[in-house]
């Protein structure tokens, strides 16, 4: 091979390199953010949320199955009547207690229970704390 032949080749080899660099160069972080969805409109929530946020108001839907499913069905949440019911999503190990400590069958939440709810990590529900029945 001649070397013009030959630095033709290496040029082209750092190009065809330098190609499939430049996209990681220019990458852009993408923010952690989280979907929280509820009638009408999604917006995006900053996953900033700390372990054991706690969100108030009153069930509007929710049906706790009859056994386990995944995923679980949603607990429907309206923290004021002038603003618009909130769909969480339930964590897989969900704990119902009373506003004492004690627990509660998760059948005996329904529309009109006033609850708070508590988040884990991945702002999924993790408790349902009944603050007063209907």
């Amino acid at each position: 091979m001649s070397i013009e032949r030959k630095e033709l080749m290496r040029r082209i080899i750092v190009f065809l390199v330098c190609v499939m660099i430049a996209p990681l160069a220019f990458a852009q972080p993408v923010p952690n953010t989280s979907v929280v969805k509820h009638t009408g409109q999604t917006t995006r929530a900053p996953t900033q949320i700390t372990t054991g946020a706690v969100k108030v108001g009153t069930v509007t839907a929710f049906n706790p199955g009859l056994r386990p499913v995944d995923p679980p069905s949603p607990i429907v949440v309206q923290s004021s009547p002038d603003t618009k019911p909130v769909s969480y999503i339930l964590g897989k190990r969900v704990r119902f207690v009373y506003k004492d400590g004690r627990a509660i069958d998760p059948h005996l939440v329904r529309a009109g229970t006033r609850v708070e709810l508590g988040f884990d990590r991945r702002h999924k529900v993790s408790l349902v704390v009944v603050v007063e029945r209907e």
